[in-house]
């Protein structure tokens, strides 16, 4: 019958060409204006809508048909997608790829239907069979020319991607064959590209970032968008769209808060820039800026942190399973890469404010071959001298100063020149019988870099950078005479990442690097009142390291992160050893000589991670990694204002600190990945953990080492995350309850006793609603259990004081802290204008809270009955409550401005 029908047809048109032509015409007629409407282009808004809305929606705007089973599709499935200018065709590709559904042009419609397991597989089974190529280059900002770091690269067809270097570089491999790539970053619009693959190709994309209030507020896991298994436990990122968001302080948004308001992540209080991570001490956390360390983060002892925000282009976080180039520190690395510079055109930006201005420039050297960029922040503080009685009684300012050079050298090579410099200064002029003038302290950095591509598999990075720290107390009014401590380290070394195939990823690098330490020693000159010569050993070190690891994905759904990283640490003199007796008393002395070795340790560090994909929007994860530390933080400050740091490596009385992580974590994306939740376990032992003696004396001890005691310490917690990274109205909530203990076999009796920094409770809000055109508001919350601290246990009267009765340490907390930062932006001009400029008013700690830092029972009661200490910390006989809070309410009005 078939056939019979056949001959007939062929034979009506065959006898006339004519009547063939208006066949073939009226056959293919409608889809080639299928293909037309196809290529469409229109914008779209959808928010929280159903799929069913969005192809009626699609219909109209395309003159276009669908054809589906809504059983099979899932029309009821709500949609998120914004795109402006876009070809239908392409809308339709992201919207229904993402959602595993497939869509064919047959006739005048649209037919959708699911792709199933086993199409997968055969794909899959032909791409093996097909030679591959590499696909690699670079994704930038196309208005600066500024990398963007973890930006995604997707083969959706093929279920593979990859994300960009720090350097915004990444490479591929695929099968030969046409491809559709997905190039995307958070807060830009998205490209797809059609790439025929038939020999490697390079292919650099310039991504438009989105208009201003459209940025969205996310703290990403570098999670590879396909592959829900890949990113490591307590791996965070921080854009600086995310950073300009959040309320700050006084105006001036803050690199080391914005940390501090992460789940795991303990902030001491008021006024500090100390943190804790995960039951570490505050010296555990490796602070970088373009791999160079900064030892001490902070102005104004701790109310702002040097790291200026215009400065910063990307910040990573690793509180978990540390990637093996990474080490140094027991607790966390936080690295944070400067922003390159404009290479398009010259702009400036700045914040002028009530306590510290800024103003920052850019531009290119070489249009889109070399550029700049030079930071600047300066304290206007001394106006407050006129709100206190003894006005011009105290003068204190900061500063700090980024600056970097980004050199495109060749098609190969790159050059990056970083710099930065830092300094605070507070005099305080009394009649105190302390005799003491003032103090400083300055950070200094810098880092020069050549990325080199050795082939589109093959990157390298070598860097050379210094860094070094002094703390100054000065002793006589001309500052010739001072107490000094200080760090420094001058390190050499490259990184190498292999992109072996889709599947594997080889990092493998060397350092070598060379530190020195003063713990605190006495220069005296002039008149003043001289003091008792003591000579503090210095210190210098070599420290030796190789790594290697490799990521690997199994499948579909497993994925691994394993290696090693080899340090050796090797003492050098000239120095003075002391060897102490089982009672701490110097039983012998050693000088060596300069450049002569004395001691060395060597600490293998495995690392690995797992993760499974249970489905395409959820993911277990799991990871052990071994740390070790060897240059500590000697310090027994139990507030959070002292710069007194002294600084001391490992040696013959002091063993390398050795931290073993484990952690297990679920994460989860759903309502159409409008939201992120996630929850890690961790568990952390410290071996050779520093405690000291009662009353030790650490400043300008020769013998300080023999006021350490050493112990183990242990800290457990679970922290609990839920995000909302897109739309008007962003944040999210994060909890974290952990406990954080430390047994000294010399310190309370040998009983285990909870850290300084124990916190069982600690809740963090943020929240920010954009209208996107003029308003803009933001408000976060934390609370935070007390800290632990020694109160007495009774009193007992002696010549007619009170005299405290300690019992075991710890035994007691602060009360409970909780805290309230509000923030609201008004744009002075609305989006899209090359000049922006906008009013920011902040509110830290909105509702006056008096969270106290410290408590002390030194105490008497004055003629009203009020318990008073005799004296406060610069020298004045006022009284001086027991509890001492920092502040309370802060406003600030700032203007800001960019062109």
């Amino acid at each position: 019958m078939q056939l019979i029908r056949w001959h007939r047809l062929t034979t009506l048109f065959m006898g006339s060409p004519l009547r063939l032509a208006l066949f073939l015409l009226v056959l293919f007629l409608p889809l080639a204006g299928m293909n037309q409407n196809l290529e469409k282009k229109i914008s779209l808004t959808l928010t929280n809508t159903p799929l069913k809305e969005v192809l009626q929606q699609l219909s109209l705007e395309g003159d276009i048909r669908f054809s589906y089973s809504s059983t099979a599709i899932p029309v009821d499935q709500e949609i998120t997608f914004t795109c402006r200018e876009t070809p239908i065709r392409e809308i339709l590709n992201k919207i229904l790829g993402e959602r595993n559904i497939e869509w064919l042009a047959i006739e005048n419609q649209i037919v959708l239907k699911r792709k199933h397991a086993d199409q997968f597989a055969r794909i899959a089974k032909q791409v093996k069979a097909l030679p591959s190529f590499v696909i690699s280059g670079y994704l930038r900002d196309t208005l600066t020319g500024e990398a963007l770091i973890g930006a995604n690269m997707i083969v959706r067809e093929l279920s593979t991607g990859t994300t960009t270097n720090p350097y915004g570089y990444y490479s591929l491999s695929l099968p030969l064959g046409i491809h559709e790539v997905e190039f995307s970053y958070l807060g830009y619009r998205e490209e797809v590209r059609s790439v025929e693959l038939n020999r490697d190709t390079t292919i650099s994309i310039d991504l438009h970032e989105t208009s201003l209030g459209m940025r969205e507020v996310v703290i990403s896991a570098r999670d590879n968008e396909q592959l829900p298994g890949v990113n490591q436990p307590g791996d965070f990122s921080f854009s600086g769209a995310t950073l300009d968001k959040l309320p700050g302080f006084a105006g001036d948004v803050d690199v080391l808060k914005a940390l501090q308001i992460l789940p795991g992540i303990r902030s001491y209080g008021d006024g500090s820039s100390l943190f804790y991570v995960r039951g570490g001490n505050n010296d555990q956390n490796l602070l970088m800026i373009d791999e160079a360390p900064i030892y001490n983060p902070s102005h104004l002892f701790g109310f702002y942190s040097v790291l200026a925000p215009d400065a910063v282009n990307d910040m990573e976080i690793y509180k978990g399973d540390f990637p093996a180039r990474y080490g140094g520190r027991a607790s966390s690395v936080i690295n944070i890469t400067a922003r390159e510079g404009n290479m398009k055109r010259f702009s400036f930006g700045g914040n002028l404010g009530p306590y510290a201005s800024s103003l920052t420039l850019e531009g290119p050297i070489i249009k889109d071959k070399a550029s700049f960029l030079v930071s600047g922040r300066l304290s206007t503080l001394n106006w407050l001298n006129y709100l206190v009685d003894d006005a011009g009684s105290f003068d204190f300012y900061f500063y700090d100063i980024n600056a970097k050079i980004n050199l495109k050298a060749t098609r190969k090579d790159r050059i990056f020149l970083t710099f930065f410099t830092g300094r605070d200064e507070f005099n305080r002029f009394t009649n105190s019988v302390y005799r003491t003038y003032g103090i400083s302290w300055n950070n200094m950095a810098g880092t020069l870099r050549w990325n080199h591509l050795f082939n589109p598999k093959l990157f390298s990075n070598t860097t050379l950078n210094y860094s070094s720290y002094n703390y100054y107390l000065y002793l006589s009014s001309d500052r010739k005479s001072h107490w000094q401590s200080s760090i420094g380290n001058l390190t050499l070394k490259s990184d190498f990442t292999w992109f072996l195939n889709p599947n594997n990823t080889l990092r493998s690098g060397f350092a070598v690097s060379r530190y020195h330490s003063n713990p605190g020693n006495v220069t005296q000159q002039g008149d003043e009142e001289q003091l008792e010569v003591r000579d503090v050993a210095r210190y210098t070190a070599m420290e030796y390291i190789l790594y290697l690891s490799n990521e690997q994905k199994i499948g579909k759904r497993l994925s691994l992160d394993y290696g090693i990283r080899l340090p050796v640490w090797q003492n050098f003199g000239p120095t003075t050893v002391y060897f102490f007796d089982a009672n701490h008393a110097v039983i012998d002395t050693v000088k060596v000589g300069k450049n002569n070795y004395y001691d060395l340790f060597f600490s293998p560090e495995p690392r690995v991670s797992v993760g499974f994909a249970l489905n395409p929007i959820s993911s277990l994860k799991a990871s052990y990694s071994r740390t070790t530390q060897f240059v500590q933080l000697l310090s027994n400050a139990t507030g959070p204002f002292t710069s007194l740091e002294v600084w001391a490596p490992s040696g013959p009385n002091i063993q390398p600190l050795k931290t073993d992580q484990i952690t297990l974590g679920y994460f989860l994306k759903f309502a159409s990945s409008r939201f992120y939740f996630s929850a890690e376990g961790f568990y952390k032992f410290f071996r050779n953990h520093i405690d000291y003696t009662d009353h030790a004396n650490l400043l300008y001890n020769p013998l300080l080492e023999g006021e350490l005691r050493f112990g183990t310490a242990q800290s457990y917690g679970l922290e609990l995350m839920l995000q909302k990274p897109a739309g008007k109205l962003s944040g999210w909530i994060g909890y974290t309850w952990s406990r954080a203990q430390v047994k000294t076999p010399e310190v309370n009796d040998g009983n285990p006793y909870p850290a300084g920094f124990d916190s069982p409770h600690n809740l963090c809000l943020y929240l920010s609603y954009d209208t996107r055109k003029r308003w803009s508001f933001s408000a976060n919350w934390v609370f935070m259990t007390g800290n632990p601290i020694t109160s007495p246990v009774a009193f007992y009267q002696y010549n007619g004081y009170t005299v405290p009765v300690y019992g075991e340490k710890n035994n007691d907390r602060l009360p409970d802290y909780h805290r309230l930062d509000l923030s609201i932006v008004y744009r002075l001009n609305r989006p899209g204008k090359r000049f922006r400029h906008q009013l920011a008013v902040t509110l830290y700690n909105a509702y006056g809270r008096a969270n106290p830092f410290s408590e002390s029972y030194n105490k008497y009661r004055d003629n009203q009955g009020r318990f008073v200490v005799p004296s406060n910390l610069d020298g004045n006989y006022e009284l001086v409550p027991t509890v001492i809070s920092v502040a309370g309410i802060i406003p600030s009005i700032n203007y800001q401005f960019k062109f």
